[in-house]
C-alpha cells in the first residue's frame, strides 16, 4: 500500500466512525437549541405573569390601605366622641358630688355638737352613777 491509499483508508474509517457520531452530536445540540427556545418564551410568559400579578397585588395593597386608612379616621372620631362625652359625663357626676357632699356636710353641721353634747352628758350621768354606786 502506498501513503495515498493509506490516508484515503483512513479517512474513510475516520469518518465512518466520527460521521455518525458528529451527526448525533448535531442532532441533540438541535433539539437542545429548540427545548431552550420553547422555555426561553415559557419563561418569558411567566415573567409576564408574575410582573402582572406584581401589579394586582400592589393595586391590591393600595386599596387597603386606603381603607386600614379610612376605618382608623372613622375609629378615631369615634374614640374622640366617646372620650367627650366621658369627660362630660365625669364632668356631671363631680359636680353631683360636689353637690352632694355640701348637702351632706351642711346636714351634718347642726346635728354634730347636739350629739357630742348628748353623749358627754350620757357619759357625765354614767360616770357620777358609778361614783355613787362605787
Amino acid at each position: 500500500m502506498d501513503i495515498q491509499e493509506t490516508i484515503d483508508s483512513l479517512r474513510r474509517v475516520l469518518e465512518s466512525v466520527i460521521a455518525p457520531g458528529v451527526e448525533s452530536l448535531r442532532l441533540r445540540l438541535d433539539a437542545l437549541e429548540r427545548d431552550l427556545q420553547e422555555n426561553g418564551q415559557s419563561i418569558g410568559r411567566l415573567d409576564g405573569r408574575v410582573d402582572q400579578l406584581t401589579g394586582r397585588m400592589e393595586a391590591g395593597f393600595s386599596r387597603l390601605d386606603v381603607r386600614i386608612d379610612t376605618l382608623n379616621t372613622g375609629l378615631n372620631a369615634r374614640v374622640d366622641h366617646l372620650t367627650e362625652r366621658m369627660e362630660e359625663g365625669f364632668s356631671r357626676m363631680d359636680a353631683r358630688l360636689d353637690a352632694l357632699t355640701s348637702t351632706i356636710l351642711s346636714l351634718r353641721q347642726p346635728t354634730y355638737p347636739d350629739a357630742v353634747l348628748t353623749r358627754l352628758e350620757k357619759l357625765e350621768r354614767e360616770i357620777a352613777e358609778l361614783r355613787r354606786t362605787g
